[in-house]
C-alpha cells in the first residue's frame, strides 16, 4: 500500500505546473497592455466624441464682459419672468410653452419671443425658434428635434416697439427630452 500513495503522490507532482520567468513576463505583458489598450480608447472617445468648443467667438464675448453684466442688471430691474414647459402634441412632436409676466405677475403681450436650442454634448443640432402668442402672455412653438434628452434653450423676448438700443429679456435654461 505505501507504493501505491508513493506513486500517486509522484503522479501529482508531474502535473503540478511551475511558473516560470516566461510566465511572469507574459502575465505582466498582458496586464499592462490591457490597460493600454483601455487608455487609448479613452484618448479616441475623449478627442473624438466633442469638441469642448462652447462658443465660437469666446475672445469677443470676454471683451464685452462689461456689458453682459450691465445687460443682466437692466433685465434684473425689468423684472420679467417666464414659466417653461415642454409637452407631447397631439401628432408626435413636442410643444414649447412660455408663460412671460412682469414682476407684479401681469402676463406680457405683444412680445417677440425667439430662442435656440442647443444640444450641451453635440454640435450640429442646433435649432432656432420663433414663438407666436397663443393667449395673452402665452408662447409657444412645435419642436420636431432629431434626438432626446438634454437641450440647452436660450430665449430672447421683446417688445416690437423696442427702439434698438433696448435691451431684450434673456433667459438660459435646460430642457430634458423623454
Amino acid at each position: 500500500m505505501s507504493a501505491d500513495i508513493g506513486m500517486e503522490a509522484k503522479g501529482m507532482e508531474s502535473s503540478v505546473m511551475v511558473i516560470r520567468g516566461k510566465h511572469v513576463l507574459m502575465a505582466m505583458l498582458a496586464f499592462f497592455g490591457v490597460i493600454i489598450l483601455v487608455n487609448l480608447i479613452f484618448v479616441y472617445f475623449a478627442l473624438n466624441t466633442w469638441t469642448g468648443l462652447t462658443t465660437d467667438n469666446a475672445y469677443k464675448e470676454g471683451l464685452q464682459y462689461n456689458e453682459t453684466l450691465s445687460a443682466r442688471d437692466a433685465q434684473r430691474v425689468l423684472g420679467w419672468q417666464a414659466s417653461i414647459s415642454v409637452s407631447a402634441a397631439p401628432d408626435g412632436a413636442d410643444r414649447l410653452s412660455v408663460i412671460l409676466q412682469d414682476r407684479d405677475g401681469r402676463l406680457l403681450s405683444d412680445l417677440s419671443v425667439s430662442g435656440t436650442l442647443k444640444r450641451p454634448t453635440h454640435e450640429g443640432f442646433d435649432e432656432s425658434l420663433s414663438l407666436t402668442e397663443q393667449a395673452p402672455g402665452q408662447y409657444a412653438a412645435e419642436l420636431t428635434l432629431p434626438l432626446r434628452g438634454n437641450w440647452d434653450l436660450t430665449l430672447s423676448a421683446s417688445r416690437a416697439d423696442a427702439p434698438p438700443e433696448a435691451i431684450p429679456f434673456e433667459m438660459k435654461t435646460r430642457l430634458w427630452l423623454k
